[in-house]
């Protein structure tokens, strides 16, 4: 494989990677409240994915269905994750 090969390899292998996170955050409470604070331009918010496993599992770990307490406990991870609006 040529230099040229392996890079046309990483891109894909990254744009995947992004897909398949944006998806992800698609149905997490972050994803939600980003859409409601910003609408159409949610998707410019969109948390790093290290940020997205971690919301992926309290989430799922919450039973998909957090209690309040549970919510307070979760800090800013089911917030927009923009950090200016407040939105939650």
């Amino acid at each position: 494989m040529s230099l040229r090969d392996d890079i046309i390899r990483l891109a894909q292998e990254l744009e995947q990677e992004q897909s398949a996170a944006f998806q992800l955050w698609s149905w997490l409470p972050s994803c939600k409240a980003a859409e409601r604070a910003h609408g159409d331009y949610a998707s410019e918010h969109q948390p790093s994915l290290a940020d997205i496993m971690r919301e992926a599992s309290m989430f799922i770990s919450h039973g998909l269905k957090p209690t309040p307490q549970q919510i307070e406990e979760a800090g800013n991870y089911y917030k927009c994750p923009c950090g200016e609006c407040g939105e939650s």
